[in-house]
């Protein structure tokens, strides 16, 4: 059995999701806008939903639920896909950041269709078109990326709540190798110089090399 608790106003007035006609493509429009202004304000309450614990519920006890691509409140919902997952919307004038006893922090965002969307720790808050009645939860993990948003969020890496990590810095590349000083002598001990270069012995044109040039007799070829 669903368990509701810690009803709480957050925003001065609101209206709740829009439904965009077919023959209109499912698209959200300004005048959708200004229609939804003028409906009931919306609260935000919090209910227990089985296994998943407590989970942010609007005024008439419908799920909450974020979409993952949103992270840091980028609106990307609109059109056909604002029809199936209604966004929950306030007036224009509402302030950017709600005291709501809540564990996590009330806001807005401004979307592309023009409409002023309540966010929960920077995620932008939906219900979904197939719970068909309060304390459904249906819109569970469809397609990977759409989950009821719980009352607890973790901080993440960038030390906020909307799951998102800090940017990685690229790391610096290595130095490349540097070639070995050359040795140094021993202290006191001066540089031994490199020897010179062989010089070669040359040889009198009268010698050959033969047995008269040993000490031997003659043979006559006139090196002697």
């Amino acid at each position: 059995m669903n368990r509701m608790r810690m009803t709480t106003p957050v925003l001065a007035a609101a209206g709740l999701s829009l439904w965009a006609a077919a023959a209109c493509g499912g698209a959200t429009n300004q005048s959708d806008v200004s229609a939804a202004a003028a409906t009931p304000r919306p609260t935000l309450t919090t209910a227990v939903r089985g296994n998943l614990g407590e989970v942010l519920t609007d005024g008439q006890g419908r799920t909450l639920y974020h979409f993952l691509p949103e992270k840091d409140g980028n609106v990307s919902c609109t059109g056909s896909c604002a029809t199936i997952w209604p966004p929950l919307l306030v007036p224009a004038s509402a302030s950017q950041k709600q005291s709501s006893g809540l564990p996590g922090t009330v806001g807005v965002v401004t979307r592309p269709d023009g409409g002023t969307q309540v966010t929960y720790d920077e995620w932008p808050l939906y219900t979904f078109s197939g719970d068909g009645r309060p304390g459904d939860v249906t819109g569970q993990g469809i397609a990977g990326e759409w989950f009821a948003q719980t009352a607890q969020t973790p901080v993440d890496q960038d030390n906020d709540h909307d799951g998102t990590a800090p940017p990685t810095p690229s790391p610096a590349a290595a130095p490349g190798p540097t070639a070995a000083p050359a040795p140094l002598p021993p202290a006191g001990q001066a540089p031994v110089p490199a020897p010179p270069p062989a010089v070669p012995t040359a040889r009198p044109a009268f010698n050959d090399g033969d047995a008269d040039n040993r000490g031997g007799a003659s043979d006559g070829d006139g090196n002697g």
